[in-house]
C-alpha cells in the first residue's frame, strides 16, 4: 500500500493532539496524524485514543498504517 503524500503532525500525548485540533478546526484538508506504537510506552496514543478526541472535533479517522519503525499514521479529514 502506498503511502499518502500528506502533512504530516506528529504528537506524543492526546494534550498535544487536542491542542493542534483546536488550533486547526477551521482545516478542510486530509492530514496524517503520526502517533508512536506500544514499543514507545511513554510517547504511545492509541487508535482508540486518536479516534476518541477526533470524534470530539468534528474529525474522523479514514485509515491507520505504518510508516517506518515505531511511527503509525492516521490520516484524518475533517467531517
Amino acid at each position: 500500500m502506498s503511502k499518502p503524500n500528506l502533512k504530516r503532525i506528529k504528537v506524543s500525548s492526546e494534550q498535544e493532539l487536542v491542542n493542534w485540533l483546536a488550533q486547526n478546526s477551521g482545516g478542510q484538508q486530509d492530514v496524517m496524524i503520526v502517533t508512536c506504537d506500544k514499543k514507545s510506552p511513554k510517547k504511545h496514543i492509541s487508535s482508540a485514543q486518536v479516534r476518541a478526541v477526533l470524534g470530539d472535533t468534528g474529525w474522523v479517522v479514514g485509515r491507520t498504517q505504518t510508516l517506518v519503525g515505531n511511527l503509525l499514521g492516521h490520516v484524518i479529514s475533517h467531517s
